[in-house]
């Protein structure tokens, strides 16, 4: 899952008008998240707005048209539509992982840098191909 889990990382870091929902116990961690980010891109004037719910899942929706945006991302154990980047673990663990992968990127200097996103960083995002290679995984 770890292309998936740096996927998710750049797209929090990198997309514009994000919503965070989270379980509450994770919103002291998405606030740090976001004053991290706000010291490693200066420029940067909007980040993303953190929303608690009582779900077990991490759900990031982009800005589109309807009330919610686009689903960016889920970290949890219920599939989304197959538009969103899924990281199919328990929010606690997934949520461990997005936030580590997200504080590495950040030190690296992403979104600001050419390529240190990591492997394929440049490339765009196949999302049925990684839930292909996790099924195969799970075989």
């Amino acid at each position: 899952m770890w292309p998936a889990v740096r996927e998710a990382a750049r797209r929090i870091l990198r997309d514009e008008g994000l919503a965070l929902h989270l379980p509450v116990e994770f919103e002291d961690q998405a606030d740090e998240l976001i004053l991290a980010m706000a010291d490693a891109q200066p420029s940067k004037l909007k980040f993303p707005k953190i929303v608690t719910h009582a779900i077990d899942s991490v759900d990031v929706y982009g800005p589109e048209d309807s009330s919610l945006g686009r689903h960016s991302i889920r970290l949890g154990v219920s599939e989304p539509g197959q538009d969103t980047c899924w990281i199919p673990f328990e929010s606690t663990i997934a949520w461990k992982h997005v936030l580590s992968a997200c504080h590495e990127l950040l030190l690296a200097g992403y979104p600001g840098c050419v390529g240190c996103g990591g492997p394929n960083s440049e490339d765009p995002w196949d999302e049925l191909q990684s839930r292909q290679n996790w099924i195969s995984a799970q075989s």
